[in-house]
């Protein structure tokens, strides 16, 4: 496989997953909220305290695994609590923040002409 091919792969790749959490509320709220705060780290009641303004806390709290499972966000163990924070990965990390500008109603638009 030659270098372009990779690079090609791994940006197919990442569309394909911010599309796939731009279309959830949640995510989009987690997404925007590390956009606002990109050193920050916070346990999960935190962040479903911070976000949760017309989703349910089983929403937030499965959004919260999802980024973790597709490595957007990095787990840390503080005296047996987890706290939770964006990837050091530069190419996910810029993407994230790059995300923050727009609203739901604006990626709604996007993803209707993708």
């Amino acid at each position: 496989m030659t270098i372009s091919e990779v690079k090609k792969d791994s940006s197919s790749y990442i569309e394909q997953l911010m599309k796939k959490f731009v279309r959830n509320r949640s995510c989009l709220g987690l997404l925007r909220f590390f956009a606002s705060h990109p050193s920050g780290r916070f346990s999960k009641l935190a962040i479903v305290h911070a976000i949760d303004d017309e989703c349910n806390r089983l929403e937030m709290s499965q959004a919260i695994e999802e980024m973790v499972a597709e490595k957007i966000f990095e787990v840390s163990k503080d005296n047996g609590n987890d706290f939770y924070m964006l990837t050091k990965e530069e190419v996910l990390r810029r993407l994230v923040l790059n995300m923050a500008v727009f609203e739901w109603r604006d990626w709604q638009l996007v993803l209707e002409h993708a």
